[in-house]
């Protein structure tokens, strides 16, 4: 029980956190820099942008069907525009796909606002950061990530059509949503530490399952908003996480502490990984005695 109600503090902690990132990401310029990256990156940029504008046809469609109605009818009714998003995201909440594909392509822009933001907070900055590689690994990452959180979403959310009732079905699979699309920004704050994709799902899915759901939800919303949600709702998302987790994390004081069937397992691994080089040094040393 304290540990609901202590997941639910980090939850509401964790919304009122991005007033402040907007203000910390327009105070410290983090949009500065984001052209080193080259043009491929730009490129993923623009085709997330592309991407994200996927319901402007609706909203067109919708305003053609409803010109001689007031703008009340916008946000009031069954048939209001609204409510016709908030059908469409309840629909699309069985895959979700879109989300990660933007995501992916939006990888530079998270992964740019995230560096920044712990570059002034913790003084934290990676040598040649900017550099193709990086990039690349972290655009890896993002796919691999997101691979996963595609599939863990499907079957938790196909869990609850199965066992919950109507009514809270829906509320059930926004919050899955949430939870994991904030668990993937989140992540790339693990990253920044050097935690793996395995260390950095543990870490958060034993403490911070309330800031990953509060990270997440907004940017569940944004990205319903065509053009300025989809670029928003990830870099302000980014900034948040990193802003949160330095908060409420002790990573970036002790980095990450291993459990004891983790130690167990580590120490397998790098006495494996000994008996493997001895092995090879003795076979280097008796070809050359021969």
């Amino acid at each position: 029980m304290t540990k609901l109600r202590y997941g639910i503090h980090e939850f509401f902690y964790t919304l009122m956190t991005f007033p402040r990132a907007w203000r910390f990401m327009v105070n410290h310029r983090l949009w500065v820099g984001l052209r080193q990256y080259g043009w491929v990156a730009r490129g993923l940029v623009a085709v997330g942008i592309l991407v994200g504008l996927f319901m402007i046809t609706e909203v067109f469609e919708w305003l053609e069907s409803h010109a001689d109605e007031p703008l009340t009818a916008m946000a009031i009714g069954s048939d209001s525009l609204i409510w016709q998003w908030l059908l469409e995201a309840y629909n699309s909440l069985s895959n979700g796909v879109l989300n990660w594909v933007v995501l992916v392509l939006l990888e530079v822009v998270i992964y740019h606002f995230m560096r920044q933001t712990l570059r002034v907070i913790l003084e934290k900055d990676v040598e040649e950061a900017h550099t193709f590689k990086p990039f690349l690994n972290a655009q890896i990452r993002m796919l691999q990530v997101s691979f996963m959180a595609v599939i863990l979403q499907q079957v938790l959310v196909n869990i609850g059509n199965a066992v919950l009732p109507n009514f809270v079905e829906g509320l059930f699979a926004i919050a899955v949503q949430s939870t994991i699309l904030g668990y993937a920004i989140a992540d790339n704050y693990n990253e920044q530490f050097e935690l793996t994709i395995q260390q950095s799902l543990k870490q958060l899915q034993r403490n911070y399952i309330g800031i990953c759901m509060g990270l997440g939800l907004p940017l569940f919303l944004l990205l319903k908003v065509p053009l300025f949600g989809t670029v928003l709702g990830p870099l302000l998302t980014s900034v948040a996480a990193a802003i949160v987790l330095r908060e409420k994390s002790d990573l970036h004081l002790v980095g990450y502490q291993m459990s004891e069937k983790e130690k167990e397992k580590a120490d397998k691994k790098r006495a494996k990984a000994e008996r493997k080089a001895a092995r090879r040094k003795q076979r280097g040393t008796a070809k050359s005695l021969s």
